[in-house]
């Protein structure tokens, strides 16, 4: 799988992701978001594929290389330890991506729903 292209990318994915569900590309923030239902687990920027993650996942993707994303402003670079790359050596192993994909799914769930449940929680 290469990461040149971004919608290749995107429909490789949705692809590859297709058992956990009805998943789906849209465009996100000058790329693509990779969405479940309503909840988006993943995204495409600037060719990179990144996974939404818990400390757990995150650390897992690290020993392979992972880094969080990292998106400049004109005072700094800001890092988003909320999603990490899923690094090129390991785009080719898809029962590795499809379980990543598995529990960042799960993750952003969990996060979905938390603040439906303090939304409902206040009425």
């Amino acid at each position: 799988m290469s990461t040149s292209d971004g919608s290749r990318l995107a429909d490789a994915l949705v692809d590859l992701f297709a058992p956990l569900g009805a998943i789906r590309h849209r465009r996100f923030f000058g790329g693509r978001g990779i969405v479940c239902g309503e909840v988006q687990f993943a995204m495409i920027i600037d060719g990179v594929p990144y996974l939404r993650v818990d400390a757990e996942l995150a650390a897992q993707m690290q020993e392979h290389g992972a880094q969080p994303f990292v998106y400049g402003t004109r005072r700094r670079n800001v890092e988003v330890y909320s999603y990490y790359s899923i690094p090129e050596v390991v785009l080719d192993d898809e029962d590795v991506v499809a379980a990543w994909a598995r529990r960042s799914l799960a993750v952003a769930r969990q996060r979905w729903k938390a603040p439906r449940a303090q939304q409902k929680a206040r009425r």
